[in-house]
């Protein structure tokens, strides 16, 4: 059982093809050009690599967020293109669980936090046990002040990009209890959207293409602003 990954829930792209024994081809750029340049070109160098189609996956994972707004809009696009064009399954992942998975060997309380913009930032926490993640708390869309106001009075590792923002309100907070991941771990990767859409799809679980979105939490960032409408002159 192989299928696609694909990662387009923050600055970095990743594209990745699975399988139940191991990562068979990954690619992942910081994309100075916006996701939907670079994404089809991922795609199709992935699956060279991997020495596999389109047409003989078995699904196809997606970050659905929370982040990017335009990046989940674009990855998810492409995903259900291609699962209805395919046949595929398609597998939802929580992109605050990818990033967490990056801390499976953490003794301490892992939470991921992601840049949100207008001061606040997405964020999870999770216990790791024996390789295995437990969420312990919601999504949430919080200031850091609230996040650490929060948490459970023992050692935190933070992760995520939200960390280049507000490592010294985290650190003053939390003092000798917090403790921040170094950046290599501060992104989402496709491998690991991958391993957990594929131990979704053994247990059975997958997503309705026609009915799959985004999850946002932010619920401005998803709004389209029409053009403002010229007031008429008033009649002289």
């Amino acid at each position: 059982m192989s299928i696609l990954a694909i990662e387009t829930s923050s600055e970095r792209l990743g594209v990745a093809l699975v399988d139940e024994q191991r990562v068979r081809a990954s690619y992942e750029v910081l994309a100075g050009r916006t996701h939907a340049i670079e994404l089809p070109k991922a795609v199709q160098r992935v699956l060279a690599a991997g020495e596999e189609t389109l047409a003989s996956l078995t699904g196809i994972a997606v970050s659905i967020g929370p982040g990017s707004f335009t990046g989940l809009r674009i990855g998810l696009a492409f995903v259900k293109a291609l699962a209805f064009r395919f046949r595929m399954s398609i597998i939802g992942v929580p992109s605050l669980d990818v990033l967490a998975s990056n801390a499976l060997w953490s003794p301490r309380l892992v939470c991921p936090v992601v840049d949100a913009k207008q001061r606040k930032v997405y964020a999870a926490w999770y216990r790791t046990a024996e390789g295995k993640l437990e969420k312990r708390s919601d999504y949430q869309l919080v200031s850091v002040e609230a996040l650490c106001a929060a948490l459970p009075s023992e050692p935190v590792l933070f992760l995520g990009d939200g960390i280049g923002v507000y490592r010294q309100q985290l650190e003053a907070a939390l003092g000798d209890r917090g403790a921040c991941a170094p950046p290599e771990l501060w992104w989402p990767n496709a491998a690991t959207v991958g391993r957990l859409g594929l131990e979704r799809l053994r247990d059975g679980l997958q997503d309705d293409p026609a009915t799959l979105v985004p999850m946002y939490l932010y619920g401005h960032d998803c709004t389209i602003r029409r053009p403002a409408v010229p007031t008429p002159a008033s009649p002289s």
